[in-house]
Order: C-alpha cells, then structure tokens, then sequence
C-alpha cells in the first residue's frame, strides 16, 4: 500500500470514529432527556438505565453508520481537495478512483458488515432493549416470552389459544384450535388440559367440533393422542418479536407462516427487501462524498455538514416513504425497498459523468 493510501486510511478512521463517537454521544443524550421522566417515576435504577442505553447503542451504530461513512469521506477527501493534494495527484496521473480506491474497498466491507449487523446484532439487542423497557422499567407483563393468553399460528394453518403455558412441564391449560379453510371453521377443539410426551399431544377433558356446511359433528373425549398437531412446547415459548425487530430469517419464517394461515405476507416481503437493500447506501454513500468532495467548490465544515444533512434526510425520507407504500399495496417489494438506492446510484452516475477524474 503506497503511503498517500495509508495517510487517506489514517484520515479516515480517524474522522469516522470522532463521527461515530459524537453521534452515540448526541443520540444517546437526546434519549436521556425524553425519558428522563420516565425514569424518574418509575424509580429505574442506574443498572437498568445502562442496559438499556447498551442495548439502544446497538441500534444507534445501525442508523447513523451511513452518516458516519458520508461525512468522513467528505472531510477526508475535501481536506485532500483543500489543500491542493488532490491537483498535485492528478498532475502526477492519479485519477480520482485510484486517490480513493481505500475509500471503496472499505464502503464495501462495511456494507457487508451492516448487513450481518442488521441480521444478527440488531434484531436481539432491540428485544432485549424493549424486555428491559417494558418489563424491568415499567413493571409490564414479558409480552415477549408470555406463559398466559398465548395466541399462535403455527406452520399446519391451524390457530392455537392457550390459557396458560408451563414451560418446565410443557402442559397447556385451557387450550382452543382452530382450523379452518379461508375464513370458514373447519374444525375446533377444546381441551381443559393438553400435555407433550416428547413426540405428540395428549388433550384431556374436552370436545371435538367439525363443521360440515350446516352440518356440526361433537365428540366429547377424555384423553386424546392428536398426532396431526404440528406445534412443540418451543411454539409457545419462543420469543414474540415485533416484525419490524426480525431479521432476514425471521422474516422469512414470518412470511411462510402468513402463507400458510391465508393471510397476506406483503409487509413481511417488503421488510425482506429493505433489510437488504439498506446496507448498500453505505457504498453509495461513500461514492457520492468522494465526487462533492473532489469537486471544484471546497469542502468546508460547514459544507460538510450541510452535505450530509441534506443527503442522509432525502435518502432516509425516500426509503421509508417507499416502504409505506409497499406495506400498503401500492408498490411491489422490490421497487419499493430499492427505489431509494437506484435513486441515489442514478444521480452518482451523473455526477460522476460529471466529474473532474
């Protein structure tokens, strides 16, 4: 590595960390304000506070990563443009893309180390920042490993309620199925009691409805094996996490069980496409800088800052405003979670064009 590729890199690291550090400082000071009250009235205690801010900083990294990436390229390349380094580079036969080749390499490390953020870091550290929220500093029930009024749909379609789950014995109280063909009842059963004997359940004291048109058939039984059940003990105990807290897997899992209760997975598949597609604007992003940056007009500061603003709220504005309209229907997965990336990738392509190289 030739040494104005080391002192680019140096620059770099050394303005994306001051960027990282000062923006999980900004951030986590502006959250320490509006919950303060929170806090206060429901007598957290200083370990609480910091389990929740470690768990927050998580997400903090996730969304302000791309900024971060923006305004050091700017201020690494615009410091470079500043004091002429870049016009002595060119003068010698450097082109643009060989000064900033790091730059690159980097961006592309980084998008493949956000998109592994996203999928495993971010989805358990955003669940546990709401258990500790909800559960430790508000005192509410744990919505997301709940042992009463559990409601399921499990992967064989059928509808699963149960009263009460124990999971160290695996035995459910005041169980109902439900199965069912579109929004018809097929078949339904009550149990007072159900118990797992490590393969199938043993329903006791209960009935068996099945509906036949106008037609209804009841049979009452005491115990009785249901091999046909496609649920385990784990069904009831896994974790109740939100979907916009999934991860690509969890999605997925999240989509085909919709499918195979006859619900509609639009929302499911758009946020497979997002978590997808929103690692790459750390690429882009650092591709842009690296044009504004070279440009003929210094990069200042202040410039760097409007630069930033201005290019991180169009982008986040764009790509949450296509997601609502794939949630609602009106755009498909794709072009909905993408648009905001070949938005940005088209204008670099101009600029580029532009460019002095």
């Amino acid at each position: 590595m030739s040494i104005i590729h080391r002192h680019l890199l140096a620059t770099f690291f050394r303005n994306l960390s001051f960027t990282m550090v000062g923006a999980l400082i900004l951030f986590t000071l502006i959250d320490v304000l509006d919950h303060m009250g929170s806090f206060v009235d429901n007598d957290a205690n200083a370990w609480q506070i910091l389990r929740y801010y470690s768990f927050k900083a998580v997400w903090i990294v996730d969304t302000v990563l791309p900024i971060a990436m923006l305004m050091a390229t700017l201020f690494t390349v615009g410091t470079m443009a500043r004091y002429l380094e870049l016009t002595a580079l060119f003068a010698s036969g450097w082109s643009l893309m060989k000064v900033t080749r790091p730059l690159i390499v980097i961006s592309l490390l980084v998008t493949v180390f956000s998109l592994a953020w996203r999928e495993y870091v971010l989805p358990e550290a955003n669940v546990r920042r709401n258990q500790v929220w909800e559960v430790e500093i508000h005192g509410n029930p744990n919505r997301i490993r709940p042992t009463q009024h559990i409601a399921l749909t499990a992967s064989d379609g059928r509808f699963y309620y149960a009263h009460k789950f124990d999971p160290n014995t695996g035995i459910l109280t005041g169980l109902r199925i439900l199965s069912h063909e579109g929004a018809i009842i097929t078949e339904r059963i009550d149990a007072t009691r159900a118990e797992w004997d490590g393969a199938h359940w043993t329903l006791i004291n209960g009935t068996r409805r099945i509906f036949d048109g106008d037609n209804e058939k009841t049979v009452v039984f005491e115990r009785l094996t249901a091999r046909d059940l496609e649920v385990s003990p784990k069904s009831f105990y896994r974790e109740r996490i939100r979907q916009e807290d999934m991860n690509i897997r969890q999605l997925r899992d999240h989509v085909q069980l919709i499918r195979h209760s006859g619900g509609d997975p639009t929302t499911g598949l758009v946020d497979i496409q997002f978590n997808f597609a929103f690692p790459l604007v750390n690429l882009i992003v650092v591709l842009m800088g690296i044009i504004l940056a070279s440009g003929p007009r210094k990069t200042t500061i202040a410039s760097g800052f409007g630069y930033t603003l201005l290019v991180s709220f169009v982008y986040y504005l764009f790509m949450n405003f296509g997601r609502a309209l794939g949630h609602n229907g009106t755009l498909p997965p794709i072009p909905a979670a993408w648009a905001g990336n070949v938005l940005y990738a088209f204008i670099f392509v101009i600029m580029f064009v532009r460019a002095r190289r």
